[in-house]
């Protein structure tokens, strides 16, 4: 049986969002593969390398990489940066440069202590308005992504990009929901979605009620885009040969 580290944030850990690694675990096509859930909420990429010790000890097969959205979340406002220093205890402001540098490290020490396969992901959407500041930042860190995975000759799935196509596909359905939540600064729109939830509610009413399409409250994952993570990587993983 292989071992497959999924490594992320909250759209990994499955706690405020739609658990792709249930999905994953469910797949007739993946029975040989045992899936380990690496995700820590609220991480950036530079927590993810402190941690990396439990990936490593894990002995991976594949490394599956979903991780950038609190970088780019922690630029979007001075509150948030305050924040994520603070809570996340970062060494120092988060920048497009330094994500990249953290990305970088963590390859280099998957590829000098484990034999796994590696693979990135582009990083989902934030909000539903493709056109919104916290868009085009996440266009620049998905430039990012792309130019690690190709410098370091790794494996990529286009998630954004399939996110995008959806949006532009499904265009016509958004007269049929609610006035759509737009991306706010904080934690209101995430509480609100967790309450929500907690109430009974299932991830799929709460985006519907939102008026959201492919996330619950502008961050975290519906059935449809967790769907998307774990097409991509049942891909990938009945496509890839292991040496």
């Amino acid at each position: 049986m292989k071992t497959v580290v999924c490594f992320g944030a909250s759209l990994t850990a499955g706690r405020v969002s739609f658990d792709y690694l249930e999905l994953l675990r469910a797949r007739p096509a993946l029975a040989d593969y045992r899936f380990v859930n690496r995700g820590v909420d609220g991480d950036l990429v530079w927590n993810g390398l402190q941690r990396l010790d439990e990936v490593i000890n894990d002995q991976p097969d594949a490394v599956t990489i979903l991780m950038g959205t609190n970088d780019v979340n922690a630029t979007m406002s001075e509150r948030n940066r305050l924040r994520y220093l603070s809570f996340n205890h970062l060494p120092q402001d988060p920048t497009l440069p330094w994500y990249e540098e953290n990305l970088r490290a963590v390859i280099a020490r998957l590829k000098q202590e484990t034999h796994a396969r590696i693979v990135l992901l582009s990083l989902a959407i934030i909000g539903e308005d493709l056109e919104h500041e916290a868009n085009r930042k996440i266009d620049l860190y998905n430039e990012v992504v792309r130019r690690v995975a190709r410098d370091e000759k790794l494996d990529y799935l286009p998630l954004h990009e399939r996110m995008v196509t959806y949006l532009h596909e499904h265009e016509a359905e958004r007269a049929q929901l609610p006035p759509r939540l737009e991306y706010r600064d904080g934690l209101t729109n995430v509480g609100n979605a967790v309450a929500l939830h907690a109430s009974g509610l299932s991830w799929d009413e709460v985006s519907h009620r939102n008026g959201l399409q492919l996330t619950t409250d502008c961050l975290h994952l519906n059935s449809v885009s967790a769907g998307m993570i774990a097409d991509l990587i049942e891909g990938w993983l009945t496509t890839i040969s292991f040496g």
